[in-house]
């Protein structure tokens, strides 16, 4: 899906490759996401099992956002309303997914996880459209 990129970090010993990675150490986890490139918000988010609504199913005109999935695992669908093509994926610790302009996404938790979003615009709360995602076919 052209509106959707999906890589998992890979797990590595150091130095961490220019593309990132993840070094698992004693200490734990050091996850390298970005190097270089401007990024004008961050969130740390939380997804729950248990809630009674999943988060997204909206989409943004102008902002392109990355989610990276620190744990846990969540089922993710998108919407590209350009081209009306539709994905459905499920997402695990590691994953980077960015999503472009003009893509509806949404997100369930299948256990409780844990992510960061970066985004390359601050946070309008005018460049986010409801939109029910639905099924992906």
């Amino acid at each position: 899906m052209e509106k959707v990129q999906v890589r998992r970090l890979p797990v590595t010993t150091p130095p961490v490759p220019p593309g990132g990675g993840r070094i698992q150490s004693p200490a734990g986890e050091l996850a390298q996401v970005v190097n270089g490139g401007t990024y004008r918000f961050l969130a740390y988010l939380e997804f729950r099992p248990d809630a009674t609504k999943p988060r997204g199913n909206h989409f943004h005109n102008h902002k392109s956002e990355t989610l990276y999935l620190i744990s846990g695992r969540l089922r993710a669908l998108y919407h590209d309303l350009g081209s009306g093509e539709r994905a459905e994926m499920t997402l695990e610790p590691g994953d980077l997914v960015t999503v472009h302009p003009r893509c509806a996404h949404v997100y369930y938790a299948l256990e409780h996880s844990q992510a960061v979003e970066l985004a390359d615009q601050p946070y309008d709360p005018t460049d986010t459209h409801p939109y029910e995602v639905g099924e992906a076919v």
